[in-house]
């Protein structure tokens, strides 16, 4: 990892819960497809709405969203949130979807792109709980680095806690499983899906 991309704080430090890395690394041939490979992977990282086109026909779909709850079509900004449609029942917390706000963007030419999201409530929704089957104290980072010829996608999930805090009973349950199922690794296979599309398109 670049020494500026682990002060840059889009990585949090773990303190509870669960954790995951999952990276996926391609070499150019030279130094100019190493420019060529890590703008594209770039692009396709800010462009969260085609995210389930590099991962897969099973994988989860992801819908940027501004800040007043509607959906929109650009590259991702902090303050925007992802709406999350996963595979399998949603939540009454989340009207069907899980819930993640983008609390940072950061990125230095040719060495990182990334950003950190948060578990958090419905855009402009009254009912404050957190619409995600995990607590808000979890993050994960998604981030495209070029170290030399290597182009590297990655997620790093950290304090991954069950969030069945919620005042639904089915909520609870769907919450407490589907956050057990994310930590023992159904979260990493949808990853790792994503990072190699994110590289090999």
């Amino acid at each position: 990892m670049h020494p500026s991309l682990a002060a840059s704080g889009l990585i949090p430090a773990q303190h509870e819960g669960g954790q995951s890395n999952t990276s996926y690394c391609r070499r150019a041939a030279d130094p100019e497809a190493a420019v060529v490979l890590y703008e594209v992977a770039r692009r396709r990282l800010l462009d969260v709405n085609q995210w389930h086109l590099l991962s897969g026909p099973l994988s989860a779909r992801f819908q940027l969203v501004d800040q007043q709850g509607e959906p929109v079509y650009r590259s991702v900004r902090e303050g925007d949130y992802i709406r999350i449609n996963l595979p399998g029942p949603g939540t009454h917390a989340g009207r069907g979807f899980d819930w993640v706000q983008v609390e940072q963007v950061g990125s230095q030419e040719q060495v990182y792109t990334g950003m950190r999201v948060r578990p958090l409530p419905l855009p402009h929704s009254a009912d404050r709980e957190t619409a995600h089957f995990f607590k808000r104290y979890a993050t994960s980072s998604f981030i495209v680095e070029k170290n030399g010829l290597e182009v590297k996608a990655s997620v790093y999930g950290r304090n991954e806690v069950p969030n069945t805090g919620v005042r639904g009973f089915l909520d609870k349950i769907r919450n407490l499983f589907t956050a057990i199922g994310a930590i023992l690794g159904m979260s990493k296979a949808q990853w790792g899906s994503l990072v190699k599309g994110l590289i090999d398109g």
